[in-house]
């Protein structure tokens, strides 16, 4: 259980690890975005971590590496699709920053690293819902500032227009670097993860 809990807060991935932090940026604007994006991130996570755990030990040691960025990326394609056809519009807002996926989900894997399948399962539960609730976060936040609003409805009638800056790349970026800052001060590490 411990190697679930670290994945959603002492090794979030993306308060922690800082990954994901251009999808975190350009896409979370709102809190939506977030959570399909975390949700997106997580099933990739998952499917291709159960994949590994079952495939890779088959296969040569020196085939494992590429067998493994294929997993992935069959994966996030067949994901994408799925999104194109039902929500044609949220593709359009993630752009080309969906596909960042692959290079995520690809760094976080470590189902050889995890002796049983349950470990395996997991971690990537552990860091797919990490990956969900720090991405949800900052789109709350940004959407709030921005649009005065969260998951579409209104909270603020009147946005401050300082805020609005929330909505745009530089206010993500302010908003994700105050959260790393916290992140850190909370768990008192100098922004390096010591192990």
């Amino acid at each position: 259980m411990k190697i679930f809990w670290e994945g959603l807060f002492k090794k979030n991935p993306v308060l922690v690890l800082a990954m994901g932090l251009v999808p975190a940026v350009a896409i979370t604007t709102t809190a939506l975005n977030g959570l399909i994006l975390g949700i997106s991130i997580t099933f990739v996570l998952l499917a291709s971590s159960i994949i590994n755990f079952v495939v890779i030990p088959l296969l040569p040691s020196s085939s494992r590496l590429a067998m493994r960025a294929l997993i992935l990326i069959v994966l996030v394609v067949a994901l994408y699709g799925v999104i194109l056809h039902t929500r044609p519009g949220l593709v359009a807002g993630l752009g080309i920053f969906f596909p960042f996926m692959v290079a995520d989900a690809f760094r976080l894997q470590n189902s050889e690293d995890q002796p049983t399948f349950g470990q395996v399962v997991l971690e990537a539960l552990g860091q797919g819902l990490g990956f969900i609730w720090a991405l949800v976060l900052i789109g709350v936040i940004r959407e709030l500032l921005g649009f005065g609003s969260i998951f579409g409805k209104e909270i603020i009638s009147a946005v401050l227009r300082p805020m609005s800056l929330a909505k745009g790349v530089p206010g993500g970026l302010i908003i994700v670097g105050l959260l790393l800052a916290l992140t850190n001060a909370v768990n008192k590490e100098g922004g390096e993860l010591h192990d």
